[in-house]
C-alpha cells in the first residue's frame, strides 16, 4: 500500500533531521550574505555586485559613461538598461548560488524530498 512513498515511509527519520533544519538555514543565510556574485552589462558599462541573497553590494559605472577619460556620454536610457540587464544578470547568479547551497544542505542531511530538485530550478528560472 504504501510502496510509492519511497524515502517517505521512514518519517522518523526525516523528521529528526527537519529538526535542524531551521538552524542549518539560519547559518545558510548568513554565510550567503557573505558570498558575492558580480555580473556586467552586455554592453561592459554597468558591472553589479550582489551577495548570495540577492542583496545589492554595489553598483559600478565605467568612466566613459560620463565622458571622463576620453570616453563618450551614454544616454540615460542606455545606462538604465544597462544597470538592468547587469542588475537582472547578478540577480540570476545569487539565485543559483543559493540554490546550490540549499540543494548541497538537503543532500549534507541526507533529505530526499521529492520534488526539490523541480522546486530549486524553478525558483532560479530554470527548465527543471
Amino acid at each position: 500500500m504504501f510502496k510509492g512513498l519511497g524515502n517517505l515511509g521512514n518519517i522518523a527519520s526525516m523528521v529528526g533531521k527537519l529538526q535542524d533544519l531551521p538552524q542549518q538555514m539560519q547559518d545558510l543565510n548568513e554565510r550567503m550574505k557573505s558570498e558575492r556574485v558580480t555580473a556586467s552589462s552586455p554592453c561592459g558599462h554597468v558591472s553589479v555586485t550582489m551577495n548570495g541573497v540577492g542583496e545589492v553590494q554595489s553598483v559600478d559605472v565605467s568612466p566613459e559613461v560620463f565622458g571622463g577619460e576620453g570616453g563618450s556620454v551614454v544616454a540615460p536610457e542606455t545606462l538604465g538598461q544597462a544597470i538592468q540587464e547587469a542588475t537582472n544578470s547578478a540577480g540570476s547568479e545569487a539565485k543559483q548560488l543559493y540554490a546550490g547551497a540549499v540543494h548541497q544542505l538537503a543532500s549534507n542531511l541526507d533529505l530526499n524530498i521529492p520534488g526539490m530538485d523541480g522546486l530549486l530550478s524553478s525558483l532560479t528560472g530554470g527548465n527543471g
